[in-house]
C-alpha cells in the first residue's frame, strides 16, 4: 500500500474529484501517518527489540526513536523486559511512575526490582544549513550538512527550510549528516547549498529502573512495540499487509470530516476503522492459537503503551 494508492482511496472514500481542493498532500499524508500510528498501537502489528547495557548507579536509559509502546507481557498481563545480570535471566515487571517516586527507593542494587517508562530529557532542536543541493524527486529531497551530526534524529521528525520557506517531515536518515525530507508549501520544497533549516524532534521514551543497578554491564532487553516509517511520497510504502490498507484510509477520512466540521460523518467513519481494526486483531489472535500457541494481543494500554 504505497503512497499514491492510499491518497486516491482517500480522495474516492471522500468523494474528491482529483483536481479538488478540499485535499491537499501534506494534510493527506499526515492523517495516514496518524492513522498507522493508531494501527500499529491498536494491532501491534509492528514489533522491535533493543538491547541495553547498564551503567553502575544509573537509572535512565533512553528508548530507541521509534519506541510506541511495551510489548512483552507475563501471565498476570503486566509488561515486562528482560533482565540478565551475565548469569541469569530476571523479568522486570512495570510499575506505575508515582509508585516508584513514593517508594523514594535509591539505594542501588545488582538487579533492579521494577521498571517505569518515563519522557526522555535533553532533546532539543538542531539547527544547521545544507552544504549541497538536491533537487525534490517524487516527494522527498536529500538534506546534507557535513558538518552536522544527525546522530538523534529520527524518521517523523520535523524539518523546516527557513530559507526556502518548506515545512515537512524527516523520512529516513541515510547517515550521520545525510537525512531525507518531505517538504510542502514552500518555493521548490528542496534544498539548496546554503539553506537554513531547523529540526524539532518529536517526544521520546526512556526507561527508569528502580532502584537504579549497582553493577555495569548487565544487559537489558526490551521488546517493544515499533513506530511504522512514515510514507510521504507516492512510491513509498508502509509495512503492512494489504488488508491493513482499508483501516488506514477509513482513519484518514475520519480525521479530515473532523476537520470539516462533520463530526457525525466523521463519527461513522471512526466505527468502520474500529471495526476493520477488530477484524484484523481477531483474525490475527485466531491465527495463533490455531498453530499451537495464544498470544494476548488485547491489552487496556495508554498512549505510551504502559498501564496506570
Amino acid at each position: 500500500m504505497d503512497g499514491y494508492t492510499l491518497l486516491r482511496e482517500l480522495r474516492v472514500l471522500l468523494g474528491e474529484p482529483s483536481n479538488g481542493s478540499f485535499l491537499d498532500d501534506r494534510t493527506s499524508y499526515d492523517c495516514l501517518y496518524e492513522a498507522a500510528r493508531e494501527l500499529c498501537q491498536r494491532t501491534r502489528a509492528l514489533t522491535a527489540t533493543q538491547t541495553i547495557t547498564t551503567v553502575a548507579e544509573q537509572t535512565t536509559y533512553n528508548l530507541n526513536p521509534d519506541f510506541l509502546s511495551l510489548y512483552l507481557t507475563d501471565d498476570e498481563n503486566d509488561y515486562i523486559i528482560k533482565y540478565n545480570d551475565g548469569s541469569s535471566n530476571t523479568f522486570l515487571r512495570h510499575r506505575a511512575y508515582d509508585a516508584i517516586i513514593l517508594g523514594d527507593n535509591t539505594t542501588s542494587q545488582s538487579v533492579p526490582d521494577q521498571f517505569t517508562l518515563v519522557d526522555a530529557s535533553g532533546i532539543s532542536q538542531l539547527t544547521g544549513t545544507a552544504t549541497s543541493t538536491a533537487a525534490a524527486s517524487n516527494g522527498e529531497a536529500t538534506l546534507t550538512d557535513t558538518a552536522a551530526s544527525f546522530t538523534n534524529v529520527a524518521a517523523g521528525d520535523y524539518v523546516h527550510n527557513l530559507t526556502d520557506g518548506s515545512h515537512g517531515v524527516v523520512v529516513s536518515k541515510t547517515s550521520s549528516t545525510v537525512l531525507v525530507c518531505a517538504l510542502f508549501d514552500g518555493t521548490n520544497n528542496d534544498w539548496t547549498s546554503a539553506d537554513s533549516y531547523i529540526i524539532t524532534f518529536n517526544g521520546r521514551f526512556a526507561l527508569l529502573l528502580d532502584p537504579p543497578p549497582s553493577t555495569a554491564s548487565h544487559t537489558i532487553t526490551v521488546q517493544y512495540i515499533q513506530m511504522p516509517t512514515p510514507v510521504y511520497s507516492p512510491y513509498k510504502a508502509y509495512r503492512f499487509a494489504p488488508d491493513y490498507k482499508e483501516a488506514l484510509v477509513y482513519y484518514a477520512a475520519f480525521k479530515y470530516k473532523y476537520r470539516d466540521r462533520e463530526p457525525d460523518f466523521g463519527d461513522r467513519l471512526w466505527k468502520h476503522f474500529d471495526a476493520r481494526v477488530r477484524g484484523i486483531t481477531r483474525d490475527t489472535r485466531q491465527a495463533k492459537v490455531q498453530g499451537g500457541y495464544r498470544v494476548n494481543f488485547i491489552k487496556p494500554a495508554n498512549r505510551s503503551g504502559t498501564r496506570r
